[in-house]
């Protein structure tokens, strides 16, 4: 009675070994090519994890092709039904380390290109609902980039705050986001230049008001990272001279300043209505 062969043999003998080998060393040359592809032409980095995913599920079905499958020159025949003597056509063992080293050279390389360049930190734009991916601009560090956004958290909270504090109609609270040389510019009214101006102004503003909500657009911050200016939309309901309710939408521009204490105050507040200018009543014939 033979003897019946190893796992071991039988894994050689059915060329297991090598295909896994060459399965590996193949996928990590494509994962390594597409690390450095992708980059460049925009790619999300969910694709090469859906690559890495993908290879893996093909090693396993390429070791189960390998235990079952033989290529021979017939074509693609069960192992079963081969002779355990029998010659297949194969690369000798100098054609396959040569194959296998060089392409282990080449994903190595491509893996050390991506480990020593220096990589552009990117960020993602707040102007607009939907953040797009844009390249930071030349000279500005990663610390600065991260300043940035930091600073256009803190002013996007400033700026709902404020107008939580219109919506609530407290005045105090609103005045205490406005610095000390703040100018405000309402619409259809001259300036307020000065604390009792801007507190009169918004005192009349807050009791005409019914209900009010904004939007952030865009927050836009200086290289110098000491002064900034947001800009949104609003809509509210107020009392006309009548004491009836109008509905209005419009625009705000909001520039803040950085105090020396730290904190972020607002030195001018701009709003202005989207409704078109009525048209003047016509003179009456005498």
């Amino acid at each position: 009675m033979s003897k019946k062969p190893s796992l071991f043999s039988e894994l050689n003998r059915r060329n297991v070994f090598r295909v896994a080998l060459t399965y590996a060393v193949v996928a990590w040359l494509l994962v390594e090519i597409a690390g450095v592809v992708l980059p460049m032409l925009g790619a999300p980095e969910w694709l090469i994890t859906t690559l890495v995913v993908l290879l893996a599920i093909g090693f396993a079905l390429s070791m189960f092709i390998s235990w079952s499958f033989e290529m021979t020159p017939e074509g693609l025949k069960r192992t079963e039904e081969l002779s355990p003597d029998q010659v297949l056509p194969y690369w000798s063992r100098r054609k396959f380390a040569t194959f296998i080293i060089g392409t282990a050279v080449i994903a190595f390389g491509l893996s050390a290109y991506q480990l020593l360049m220096p990589k552009q930190p990117a960020t993602y734009s707040r102007n607009e609902p939907g953040s797009v991916l844009v390249q930071p601009t030349p000279g500005v560090t990663s610390e600065t980039m991260s300043d940035r956004q930091s600073t256009e958290r803190i002013l996007r909270d400033l700026h709902a705050q404020t107008s939580a504090a219109v919506a609530a109609k407290d005045l105090d609270k609103l005045l205490s986001f406005y610095s000390e040389d703040a100018v405000v510019f309402p619409p259809n009214a001259p300036a307020a230049r000065t604390k009792d101006a801007i507190r009169n102004l918004w005192k009349a503003l807050l009791a005409s008001v019914d209900s009010i909500s904004s939007k952030t657009t865009k927050v836009e911050v200086a290289k110098s990272g000491e002064m900034a200016y947001v800009t949104g939309t609003y809509e509210l309901t107020l009392k006309n001279s009548t004491g009836n309710p109008v509905q209005d939408h419009g625009k705000n521009l909001v520039i803040w300043e950085k105090q020396p204490d730290g904190h972020w105050k607002c030195r001018a507040d701009m709003w202005n209505t989207d409704l078109p200018v009525s048209e003047p009543a016509p003179a009456e014939k005498k």
